[in-house]
């Protein structure tokens, strides 16, 4: 086995073939298989500087040695001429002669060259390399371990970059929902955005600004901040005034089990009917509710109150597993209300509650509601324990006009946000 490595006297000798040389000098070479090396050497080609040609002549050149050579103490020595590279790369021999220099001097091939240039290799009897001259791949043997070093930290720097680019997305369209929902405040918000852009930053640091831009947005709309393991109370200053006491057997059968749904009663003729309680009856202008201060608003208007800082696209940010159960991208209004019949069975609500609660506080702020009950009762099925009492009892407080529907809604986007790729609920 020849142990030394030659180079011709008419190759011009650079400090990188020379090192490339020394490599494939090493008498301590890895065990490593061909196709082990021929994995990292692809994977590690655009930290190298090969592509192109010299990628394509790589490969070739990859191919063409025996596994066998990879093995043990042999070396993987190809002899194949510039002529015959060039007829398979469709390239000129002058083009193969830079790609094979290039590959030297990236430190995975290194030039064994006989007296008189010529490539060629003699094997033994057992298939062994005798004595051969060409391109020795040992070099690439020696730095296999250096090489999937680089091969790692190049991944883990794409995928830094790329889940950064995502968080640059996700974070700017949040402060835009939160620009429309706050417009006294959209100027200086815009303004700031605006400074991260023009700065020109990396994609790890604009990701980090705007994080930092979309917590100062958070902290100055809600009073506390809402953390990713909310409470069921997250929307609302006091706890929901749902009754869970079990009735006795003799108040059961007397009273009525909810008096804002609609009654069922039998008639005369054995025929039933459906009616709602004289109590939630409407007006003659709408139906209509007197809150605690003693003014009444019909659905409209409370519908306008309750959804006046609210923006769809918030909602779609706020409520991405909602909106995959629902099989509905929330784009539109319209296409929020539609989706009311899978979401309201979903949490066990009732026909007559939803149609209750929409006659209430309007149906598109009512669709709002339930959305937001779905997406916390799937985030966090302990905490609610009873989704449908939740949604009449959010409806009771956007009644009373003490329901802030937009503060749950931003700590929801925020949540999302933060929520790992592919996580589960």
């Amino acid at each position: 086995m020849v142990q030394a490595t030659e180079i011709a006297s008419f190759r011009r000798v650079t400090p990188a073939i020379l090192a490339s040389a020394r490599l494939a000098m090493a008498n301590d070479v890895p065990e490593v298989s061909k196709a082990e090396v021929a994995i990292v050497l692809k994977k590690a080609a655009p930290i190298l500087g090969i592509d192109g040609a010299t990628y394509h002549v790589m490969d070739i050149l990859i191919g063409l040695s025996r596994s066998d050579d990879w093995k043990g103490a042999n070396r993987p020595i190809v002899a194949i001429s510039n002529a015959k590279l060039a007829e398979y790369t469709a390239r000129s021999v002058r083009q193969v002669s830079r790609c094979i220099k290039r590959l030297v001097e990236a430190g995975i091939v290194a030039y064994r060259d006989s007296p008189t240039g010529r490539r060629f290799v003699y094997r033994d009897k057992e298939g062994g390399i005798d004595k051969g001259y060409g391109l020795d791949f040992t070099p690439a043997r020696v730095r296999i371990k250096e090489l999937k070093s680089l091969v790692d930290d190049f991944q883990a720097r794409l995928n830094s970059e790329q889940e950064a680019r995502r968080a640059t997305t996700r974070l700017s369209r949040a402060i835009v929902d939160a620009c429309e929902a706050y417009p006294e405040r959209a100027d200086e918000w815009t303004a700031l955005l605006d400074a991260i852009r023009g700065r020109k930053l990396s994609d790890v640091d604009e990701a980090a600004a705007l994080d930092a831009l979309h917590q100062k947005v958070i902290g100055e709309v809600t009073e506390e901040y809402v953390t990713p393991q909310m409470s069921c109370e997250g929307d609302i200053d006091v706890a929901p005034n749902i009754n869970t006491t079990s009735q006795n057997s003799f108040e059961s059968k007397t009273k009525q089990p909810r008096s804002n749904e609609r009654v069922v009663f039998q008639k005369k003729d054995d025929r039933f009917a459906v009616a709602h309680p004289a109590e939630t009856k409407s007006d003659a202008g709408g139906i209509g509710r007197q809150t605690q201060y003693g003014a009444v608003f019909g659905s409209d208007e409370v519908q306008s109150q309750i959804l006046g800082s609210i923006s769809v696209s918030l909602i779609r940010s706020a409520c991405p597993e909602a909106s995959e159960i629902a099989g509905r991208p929330f784009k539109s209004w319209p296409e929020l209300a539609a989706a009311t019949d899978v979401m309201r069975v979903m949490i066990g609500l009732s026909e007559a509650a939803w149609i209750d609660g929409a006659s209430r506080v309007g149906r598109y702020a009512a669709a709002a509601i339930l959305a937001t009950v779905l997406e916390k009762s799937l985030r966090n099925p302990e905490q609610i324990s009873s989704p449908g009492g939740y949604f009449r009892a959010m409806v009771d407080r956007g009644v009373e006009g003490s329901l802030r529907l937009e503060k749950s809604l931003f700590g929801l986007a925020d949540g999302a946000l933060k929520r790992p790729v592919g996580a589960k609920s």
